[in-house]
């Protein structure tokens, strides 16, 4: 149970102006289920963390493979080829790129 202090205690010092909320929530959950509730609650809290950092991550490198790199790629060779500028073509590719992202999630 230490180490579950420990990781509360930094937790509501991340949380700042909001830790009362979490200190009310810990101390319903510990009165009410006990030291398996908090293990529970802990073990909750860290799958739902982990499984949205893993979608934010993954849309990252989405972003980056399916909208940033061809949107530079395609604009510089728009620009070679058409009189108009980089700078003037990159917006319009990256609205491509992102609908194209769009209907592809």
């Amino acid at each position: 149970m230490d180490i579950l202090n420990n990781i509360f205690n930094t937790l509501v010092q991340f949380m700042g102006a909001h830790s009362g909320l979490l200190i009310k929530a810990r101390d319903y959950v510990q009165d009410n289920y006990g030291a398996p509730g908090l293990i529970a609650g802990f073990i909750f809290i860290a799958s739902v963390s982990a499984l949205l950092a893993g979608k934010l991550i993954k849309l990252s490198f989405d972003i980056i493979r399916y909208v940033a790199l061809p949107s530079v790629a395609i604009s510089f060779v728009a620009s070679y080829f058409l009189p108009f500028s980089f700078m003037y073509i990159l917006p319009l590719t990256v609205a491509v790129f992102s609908l194209l992202l769009i209907i592809k999630g």
